[in-house]
């Protein structure tokens, strides 16, 4: 008897959770339904680059680097004076898959530059700017 009063318990525990379940579907569909229509309704740039600042900093420098640099270039991420708390931890990160199959390195002769908190005068003469905003500079070596 008690075998059976297990059994029917547990059929009626999964009877219960699958009714509530199915009931309650609805709303969890609803949940992913809207994250796939904002997101549908979202441009490529604001995919991308995320809307406002962003993660790495300003789009436009970044596209801008994306379309200019040549895809076996080698880049490297530097920190200026200015760059401060504002400065995003993981641009460096980013960047990597943003500009895939170009090369991130810390050496100084890679031939283009990314920079937070610089100006054009932290980098020195050697360095074309080609893009900046007011966080981020991208330049390249001559």
């Amino acid at each position: 008897m008690r075998d059976l009063a297990v059994r029917v318990g547990v059929v009626l525990c999964v009877a219960a959770a699958g009714y509530i379940g199915a009931a309650r579907l609805d709303d969890t569909v609803a949940v992913f339904d809207f994250r796939a229509d904002l997101n549908a309704s979202a441009s490529y740039r604001d995919r991308t680059y995320l809307p406002g600042r962003g993660l790495a900093g300003n789009w436009r420098v970044l596209e801008d680097a994306r379309l200019w640099m040549p895809h076996d270039a080698s880049y490297r991420v530097v920190e200026g004076p200015a760059a401060g708390l504002e400065t995003h931890r993981y641009a460096r990160f980013f960047l990597l898959g943003l500009l895939l199959p170009r090369r991130q390195t810390d050496s100084a002769s890679a031939p283009f530059v990314f920079c937070y908190g610089c100006t054009r005068d932290t980098l020195g003469p050697r360095v074309q700017v080609l893009s900046r905003s007011s966080d981020l500079l991208f330049g390249r070596t001559s």
